[in-house]
């Protein structure tokens, strides 16, 4: 499982996201996106290749969420 390539469907479209809190331990799934029709109008951000969290728009709880790469379980797009 590439993080790359889960940036590059995140900036393209709505993916379901399944990984592990880092609070409680329980496997959550979220429907994520960083497509600019899908997050808040006047964000803009870069994220680094080298960082170990990912920023993602949680579509339908209209937050953001900073998840560890390392409690991603599976991605997937969104149906």
């Amino acid at each position: 499982m590439e993080i790359k390539d889960l940036k590059k469907l995140l900036e393209s479209t709505e993916v379901s996201i399944t990984f592990q809190s880092l609070k409680s331990g329980r496997t959550i799934t979220e429907k994520c996106s960083l497509n600019k029709n899908l997050i808040p109008e006047g964000y803009s951000f870069n994220q680094s290749e080298e960082s170990d969290s990912i920023l993602c728009y949680l579509t339908e709880k209209k937050r953001w969420e900073d998840i560890k790469n390392s409690t991603i379980i599976k991605y997937e797009v969104s149906k």
